[in-house]
């Protein structure tokens, strides 16, 4: 319970009961924003709306809010935060409050919810002539916004288990990726995934269970004695492993598995294994019966980092790397530290380069701890690799939470990869990891933002020798360029004759600028020289 825990949802789903007992049960303190707002304006909520309108209301509850959460992050005990129902509706507060916070959402049908209130008392909102309608409509209009939280609680039933349910989610102190109505959380640490696959699929009649050969033999068992300890029917998958088979056979593979053991709409996907695992049961999830659920279980620091996160899915056609998928996000990811252990060290120092890229992207603190730590990163040192990994998460849920299609914001997660991309798919993905290949994106995308004027050379030289420290490839000396840039083309991100191609210009900032597909394929030949 190291972040604090709000309270969210409509009004009469017990935040503040729960609340105050989640509070006394963990020895926290209890703030009631309503009550708080009462206080700092020496009126009731009644009054603050009849008097002043719902707008300047929501404007005061906005900013009590805000003073509620900064002194919140100051604080030694991370308190409990009961909030009104409309208290999180502007996403910038939303967004804020999942970030820096664990949020639960309570929820009830609209006939509890409406007879809760009337015994209440007086409803400002619910005052016209079918208040359970109302409640209905208002919950239909919030649905999305309550939606995009750690958790969502049904808070009938005995109000202690309610709380035990949300001291459950708070203690496991999630990441969230906040996409709507398909929102859902990122758990890491160590030795938990079998046991938390087993609680998600406890009512899932069917898993497909996707792995590889190399993973399917030193973790899936766990998983399986999990699954079948709930009575859930498996079918296994063990594909081929490597980038190499990241195609439609594979996923045929999956699709034909899926068929032959009935998996129905009902079926849940788990995808156990590396990056291109992960990539490939999302895909398979988002086409099954058009659409159903799909939980990851990265085993590889790069799928932890960047693959298995954002939803992003698909297979590459021939040299076009992903250039055949759909966004389609999972219903849970869970990255368990402890299988890094059995990764290969060429494996684990690849991801590496992910974690470079996320940290100049949108974590300067993360850079610098790399900076300090290289060594004992690089060694695995149990502790830091955990922190990194949650570190890279965080930054990555923020900007998909921003930019669920990568619409704008998002295309900031591929620095690196546009000449990265090209040189992995030049030799069929033999040659090079994906993490290496990033590694020498990354170094093509400095140079050539020095030469364009948008990154300090300054910044280009730390990235640099921080790749080297780390052991990965930062020279482009005898690289082949001139096969890669023919393939510049194939990038996911050209529009006609030109690329989006990302720069960085400062630790934490980085910009997104269309470069004519000529241009950029002169100056990336030019690297060469």
């Amino acid at each position: 319970m190291q972040r604090p825990l709000v309270l969210n949802g409509f009004m009469a789903t017990g935040k503040s009961t729960v609340g105050a007992l989640v509070a006394q049960t963990t020895g926290r303190p209890f703030i009631d924003l309503d009550r708080a707002i009462e206080s700092h304006s020496g009126s009731s909520i009644e009054e603050l709306f009849s008097s002043r309108g719902e707008a300047a209301f929501r404007s005061l509850e906005r900013a009590c809010l805000e003073r509620v959460l900064d002194d919140a992050a100051r604080a030694a005990a991370p308190p409990v935060i009961a909030v009104g129902g409309g208290a999180l509706l502007s996403r910038d507060a939303r967004l804020r409050a999942l970030d820096e916070c664990v949020v639960v959402t309570l929820e009830g049908t609209p006939a509890e919810l409406t007879a809760r209130a009337l015994r209440q008392g007086s409803r400002p909102l619910l005052s016209g002539p079918n208040p359970e309608q109302r409640v209905a409509e208002l919950l239909a209009l919030r649905g999305p916004s309550y939606a995009e939280a750690h958790a969502r609680i049904e808070s009938s039933g005995p109000i202690e288990s309610v709380a035990a349910r949300v001291r459950e989610v708070w203690a496991r102190d999630e990441l969230a990726v906040a996409v709507g109505d398909a929102s859902y959380g990122v758990q890491t640490g160590f030795g938990f995934a079998s046991g938390r696959v087993g609680a998600l699929l406890a009512e899932s009649p069917v898993c497909v269970l996707v792995s590889d050969e190399t993973v399917s033999a030193l973790h899936a068992a766990p998983i399986e004695a999990a699954l079948r300890a709930t009575g859930t029917r498996l079918i296994r998958v063990d594909l081929e492993p490597g980038e190499a088979h990241k195609n439609i056979a594979s996923i045929e593979r999956i699709w034909h598995a899926a068929l032959e053991g009935g998996a129905d709409r009902k079926a849940t996907f788990v995808g156990l294994g590396g990056g291109v695992v992960t990539d490939m049961t999302g895909f398979a999830a988002s086409t099954w019966m058009r659409g159903v659920r799909c939980v990851g279980v990265p085993t590889t620091l790069l799928a932890m980092v960047d693959a298995s996160v954002g939803g992003k899915t698909g297979v590459d056609l021939a040299a076009a790397k992903n250039a055949v998928g759909a966004f389609w996000q999972p219903s849970a990811v869970l990255c368990d530290v402890g299988y890094l252990n059995t990764e290969s060290a060429r494996g684990f120092i690849s991801g590496l380069a992910e974690v470079v890229k996320t940290a100049l992207i949108g974590d300067p603190g993360l850079f610098e701890l790399l900076e300090q730590n290289a060594d004992r990163i690089a060694a695995r040192d149990g502790k830091l690799t955990a922190e990194i990994v949650r570190r890279s998460i965080r930054v990555k849920a923020r900007v998909v939470s921003f930019d669920q299609r990568e619409s704008g914001l998002r295309a900031v997660l591929n620095l690196g990869h546009t000449v990265g991309h090209a040189l992995e798919a030049q030799a069929g993905y033999t040659a090079l990891s994906h993490g290496e290949a990033v590694s020498l994106g990354l170094v093509a995308a400095l140079r050539l933002g020095e030469a364009l004027g948008q990154t300090p050379r300054e910044l280009s030289e730390r990235t640099i020798s921080l790749l080297k420290r780390l052991g990965l490839p930062a020279s482009l000396a005898g690289q082949p360029l001139a096969e890669a840039a023919r393939l510049l083309g194939h990038d996911k991100k050209r529009a006609g004759s030109s690329v989006k191609f990302v720069f960085a210009q400062a630790l934490g900032q980085v910009k997104t600028e269309t470069i004519a597909l000529n241009e950029l394929r002169t100056r990336v030949l030019a690297l060469a020289e």
